[in-house]
């Protein structure tokens, strides 16, 4: 078989062409700077997908689905053209989802076991047994709610044991006189009963109400505190055998208006788990993760570069942004990005971040934060310390219209200066596991994340990958799975809890169609939109 000129021209220009775009992402390749106690790091997709369940999200996905029940996922995900999929990353038989389907028909099993056995009684009884067993696999199917229903338990009886003496007071004593009664006793119990109730709310206030949204978050999702726990595992068993990290490079080459010729270099990193509100407070936890920096080259010469945050992004000129410096001190052309730690957002450089506009696009979220913050804005205001009630009256006073809104709860103080809302954070700190290119990384900048970890985040159990090098894959045509249109994890009920799209294709909008996303198919038009945030 013969080969054509033309057609061994085109492929030689094809190596070429690859080859240059190697060169390219390789020169400006990223040093990607985590958080101490981060857990997951970036990693080659294949065997996520092999782990996953490919579940249909809608009626035409499901008759879709039938069509390609013999392909493997992996490459299953390219011939689908609906994006109503999702993919489940942990599929233990008893995770909180699938458990309560077994419950609810044992449940009727036993109760019509029981009616034929012995009648009502026998219904009765297994009702009862029914709500013990809820109640039992409600509690033990999330950390959390381990350690927050004990307390909850604990503040009922304080609480109880305080009122129980009022019966005390509505029954006659022949043996203590009413004087003795009601003008010793009475007001020795009024103190006590004060003494017990303030040290009781403080009690619910330091151990209940701090895991209250978090608790309702885990309720209502798929993507428990159980499900980010085993996804670590899962991960860890899965990159046993993959020492490097990875990211997916892409090279766009685009002209504008003004005949400027731009070179756009994306590096994708892909997350097996976000798991942001276990790690910091965060507003979600999610199976699946892809973020993406980006440095734009404007006729051949750096430009800008661009950082993916939660579905929006940051923009910083090239003048601006870190760069690793080599053993004489000299700046490369490597720039340094600190990941936040659970979500992954990526941050031009280190910082932390405590501000209620992280959870503004989730209402739910913003409901509990908010009804967190009213709570604690009560009690300052009927505390007992003086100092505390002050500062509630102060804001009551010089604020009134604005006392109990989301950005006062957000700033709001208490006596010994401590912030009194739990608020979502990001920590980009950069002192964790450093991955990229070697240099002068002794003197780079840095922050301290351990006094913001609770202290089980800090001492918990983590898997550093081996290397620290790059492994750059180049995406191409080849890949099938970067046109797979659904959820890159277990769809939940609220939809900052589900899993994330792909690096190509956005969510389905209000009349579920699809659309490629802007920075992708439109980097410069992500560029001109992050340019009028600044």
């Amino acid at each position: 078989m013969e080969i054509s000129a033309t057609t061994l021209r085109l492929f030689v220009r094809y190596i070429i062409q690859t080859m240059d775009d190697r060169d390219l992402l390789k020169k400006y390749e990223p040093v990607l700077r985590f958080a101490k106690s981060e857990r997951f790091f970036p990693m080659a997709v294949e065997p996520y997908l092999d782990r996953c369940y490919l579940l249909p999200g809608g009626p035409q996905g499901a008759v879709e689905l039938l069509m390609h029940l013999s392909d493997p996922v992996r490459t299953r995900l390219g011939k689908l053209q609906s994006g109503e999929y999702f993919l489940r990353f942990v599929n233990d038989p008893l995770i909180d989802s699938d458990i309560w389907i077994w419950w609810g028909v044992l449940s009727a099993v036993a109760a019509v076991t029981g009616w034929f056995t012995s009648g009502w009684l026998g219904v009765v009884i297994a009702l009862v047994l029914a709500l013990i067993a809820a109640f039992i696999i409600f509690i033990q199917a999330s950390p959390i709610r381990l350690r927050i229903f004990p307390a909850a338990f604990a503040a009922l009886f304080f609480l109880a044991m305080g009122v129980a003496p009022i019966w005390f007071f509505l029954r006659p004593h022949p043996y203590i006189s009413l004087e003795v009664e009601y003008l010793v006793l009475f007001p020795i119990y009024l103190v006590a009963l004060f003494y017990i109730f303030v040290r009781t709310m403080k009690f619910i206030f330091d151990h209940i109400v701090p895991e209250a949204p978090g608790l309702m978050l885990d309720v209502i999702s798929n993507a428990t505190e159980t499900v980010a726990r085993k996804s670590y595992f899962q991960y860890a068993e899965m990159t046993e055998g993959e020492r490097q990290p990875v990211y997916y490079g892409r090279v766009v080459r685009e002209q504008d208006e003004d005949r400027n010729h731009w070179t756009i270099l994306q590096y994708h990193y892909f997350y097996a788990f976000n798991d942001w509100r276990l790690g910091a407070n965060g507003v979600n936890h999610h199976e699946g993760d892809w973020e993406m920096v980006a440095v734009y080259l404007k006729n051949d010469v750096p430009y800008a570069m661009l950082f993916s945050q939660h579905g929006s992004g940051a923009m910083e000129l090239w003048g601006d942004v870190r760069r690793v410096k080599d053993e004489n001190g000299n700046e490369t052309t490597h720039p340094i990005v600190y990941a936040a730690l659970g979500s992954h957002a990526n941050y031009s450089k280190p910082e932390v971040i405590r501000i209620h506009h992280l959870f503004n696009e989730g209402f739910v979220q913003r409901f509990l934060y908010w009804t967190d913050g009213l709570l604690r804005f009560l009690f300052l205001l009927f505390n007992p310390s003086q100092r505390a009630r002050q500062i509630a009256l102060h804001e009551l006073t010089t604020h009134p219209a604005t006392a109990l809104t989301e950005e006062t709860f957000a700033n709001l103080r208490d006596e010994k200066d401590h912030y009194v809302v739990n608020l979502p954070m990001e920590i980009a700190t950069g002192d964790g596991v450093r991955i990229g290119v070697d240099g002068d990384h002794e003197h780079e900048e840095v922050g301290k994340s351990t006094s913001y970890l609770k202290r089980v985040m800090s001492d918990r159990q983590v898997t550093h990958p081996p290397s620290r090098e790059w492994k750059q894959i180049l995406l191409s045509d080849e890949i099938k799975w970067v046109e797979y249109k659904g959820l890159w994890g277990v769809k939940s009920i609220l939809k900052d809890e589900s899993g994330p799209p792909g690096p190509k294709w956005d969510r389905p909008d209000q009349f579920f169609s699809i659309h490629p996303r802007v920075r992708w198919e439109r980097p410069l038009e992500w560029l001109k939109e992050l340019e009028s945030k600044r």
